[in-house]
């Protein structure tokens, strides 16, 4: 109490002397942005990787994932899930873009029109650094990138990604991947993978 009290007066104090700034607000009352209610989704839930099990079975495909340093994701995975934050947080949620920024800078201008042609900085808005998915939890503002992920999962947020898919048909790694797949030069199907690739394109 003596903490927030001692808060208070200087505020008052600031207030008095016309020195007070504005501060940002804590919480942010979000409405959604789907036209479900929480309750109406149906969150699906990981299924829990027992790998000691898989290899007791004869399939044994740990080693591909400590490989590439992923055995803390799947501990992550099979810890608790909480379902009614993940409602929360998705019926809130929308993707903040380019396009989303830009909308932003407009909605700007229309506000306030001397603001033409100034950079984001100018018109007090945070710098357009990467794609997020933007939401709110309990009114706590909640931004998720590819660093925060990456972060979540302990891997180094690194690569690239580009819009669409290419037609692979004739793409030379084909061969190699019907090869890895299949164990043939021709594409196969489903029923002709192995135990093991048959788990690990189901993970």
């Amino acid at each position: 109490m003596a903490s927030s009290s001692s808060v208070l007066e200087s505020n008052m104090q600031d207030n008095a002397q016309g020195t007070s700034t504005q501060e940002t607000p804590a919480y942010e009352i979000k409405g959604r942005t789907m036209t479900l209610e929480e309750w109406d989704l149906t969150v699906q839930v990981e299924s829990p990787m027992d790998f000691t099990s898989l290899s007791y079975h004869g399939c044994n495909i740990r080693e591909y994932y400590e490989s590439q340093d992923l055995i803390s994701y799947f501990d992550m995975l099979n810890g608790p899930t909480y379902i009614n934050l993940i409602r929360h947080f998705w019926v809130r949620a929308h993707v903040y873009d380019k396009k989303a920024a830009q909308l932003e800078m407009d909605e700007k201008v229309l506000t306030d029109p001397t603001l033409a042609g100034k950079t984001r900085e100018e018109m007090s808005l945070e710098p357009f650094t990467c794609i997020e998915v933007r939401s709110s939890i309990m009114g706590v503002s909640v931004f998720i990138s590819q660093e925060v992920i990456a972060y979540v999962i302990r891997r180094a947020s690194e690569g690239s990604f580009k819009d669409g898919i290419d037609n692979n048909k004739k793409s030379p790694c084909n061969e190699i991947v019907n090869k890895i797949m299949f164990n043939s030069k021709k594409k196969g199907v489903y029923s002709d993978l192995t135990m093991e690739k048959k788990m690990l394109l189901k993970i």
